[in-house]
């Protein structure tokens, strides 16, 4: 099966050190847990890059814009010429759509 690259964005890898550093303060085992969980999920889109649903947005159907659910986190990439380009990793409480048009 063929295998596709998997870029992080700064912003991406930003987002993944933030989720990391707040777990952290209150469960160490738990914040390495939940980075293993999402680069796991996201490993797989080395194989399966349209494994996520589209996320369908008047302001951001131009970008194509995937999305990957990892409760209660949010992955969002696009799929590009053979890369898988992540984009962001948001908490499924913000408001990820004025985050992403920014």
């Amino acid at each position: 099966m063929k295998k596709y690259n998997v870029t992080f964005m700064k912003a991406a890898y930003d987002d993944l050190d933030k989720i990391f550093d707040f777990i952290l303060l209150d469960n160490p085992k738990a914040a390495k847990h939940m980075l293993d969980t999402i680069m796991k999920q996201l490993g797989r889109l080395e194989e399966f890059p349209l494994l996520g649903k589209p996320l369908y947005n008047k302001h951001l159907n131009y970008y194509r814009f995937r999305m990957v659910i990892i409760n209660p986190y949010i992955v969002f990439y696009r799929f590009i010429d053979d890369t898988v380009y992540i984009y962001r990793i948001l908490h499924g409480a913000t408001n990820y759509i004025d985050i992403l048009k920014g």
